[in-house]
């Protein structure tokens, strides 16, 4: 109502056009250039981040019950991101993201973070898209109401799968760098991050069920 519907639209269409920039310009570069995986983070991770803290706003959205999404489940799932790339990538970069041996040899940080860019790039590309097209009137396709229900079956446990490496690598760094205690914080993240990703995973397994039994 009133003017939360053109915000709405901007917020979407802008998420959209951030995710699509982030998404594109790491894999092509990826694939005009595959042996630079750590220059791909340096490149695209200050977008990332900027893109990726845009979503603190669906917390507060969701809290003025401008979208029907659960304050949980929405503050679940922007918290998680957003300990990775502030918690993670941010102090370790060039430790396990962006990291490159004499003899170039990339780590596994880099192939996490390569999981998070595409399941995560992929994954809001579709999402804000299936809203902005909404929010607009024109109607959102078949085809992409049916990746909006259905990616997620895959894109969901390679972007938690990646996180997971993630925080896992960043354990001896953030007892050497930071403080044990920030060491402890990671490992208790990833005590729950299974039953939390199980929550998060069947809640959009019952979003898709009544989905399709609309169409």
């Amino acid at each position: 109502m009133g003017l939360s519907r053109p915000y709405l639209l901007l917020y979407n269409a802008l998420s959209l056009t951030l995710w699509a920039t982030c998404t594109i310009r790491g894999f092509s570069q990826l694939f005009f250039s595959p042996n630079t995986i750590p220059q791909i983070f340096t490149n695209v991770y200050p977008l990332l981040l900027t893109t990726q803290s845009l979503a603190l706003l669906e917390i507060i959205h969701s809290l003025l019950r401008l979208v029907r999404a659960p304050v949980l489940t929405t503050a679940m799932q922007v918290a998680s991101r957003i300990l990775l790339v502030w918690g993670i990538m941010y102090p370790f970069q060039g430790v396990i993201v962006g990291e490159k041996s004499q003899e170039g040899v990339v780590g596994l940080g880099d192939y996490a973070f390569l999981g998070c860019l595409g399941a995560w790039g992929v994954t809001e590309c579709i999402r804000y898209g299936f809203f902005a097209l909404q929010l607009s009137g024109v109607g959102v396709p078949g085809w992409w109401a049916w990746l909006r229900y259905n990616t997620f079956y895959v894109l969901y446990p390679l972007g938690i799968s990646s996180e997971c490496l993630m925080v896992y690598k960043a354990l001896g760094p953030a007892g050497e760098l930071v403080s044990p205690l920030y060491r402890w914080f990671l490992i208790a993240v990833l005590g729950i991050y299974v039953p939390g990703s199980y929550i998060l995973y069947t809640h959009m397994i019952k979003q898709r069920r009544k989905a399709m039994s609309k169409k």
